[in-house]
């Protein structure tokens, strides 16, 4: 019966749990101030940096209110551990930043 879930997309046990190699961001981009959440797969989207021992990873974020973009470099050590971020066009916010926004769009959506 779990095989038949994971096949049609139901709750599997596995499902369940948050990935352990995923990293979230929460990005908010100047051009109308959109927070944008970001997911980074530590077993995909890591790519070695020129060193060959650690790693980076950059990726063009664009909102879906104005589509503004901003561009995040993260740096990981050799053991996936962040170790540096930078963000053009944008700034880095909290996950409670990103909530209290996504309910401020909710409530002037009804």
């Amino acid at each position: 019966m779990e095989i038949l879930k994971r096949l049609f997309g139901g709750p599997s046990k596995a499902g369940r749990a948050e990935d352990p190699h995923a990293l979230i961001y929460y990005v908010k981009g100047n051009k109308c101030s959109a927070i944008t959440r970001v997911r980074i797969d530590t077993y995909n989207d890591l790519s070695l940096d020129d060193d060959g021992e650690s790693y980076i990873v950059r990726k063009m974020v664009v909102d879906n209110v104005c589509y503004g973009t901003v561009e995040i470099e993260l740096n990981f050590d050799a053991n996936r551990n962040e170790i540096s971020r930078h963000a053009t066009g944008g700034t880095f916010v909290t996950r409670e930043e990103y909530e209290a926004y996504q309910a401020k769009q909710a409530a002037q959506a009804q």
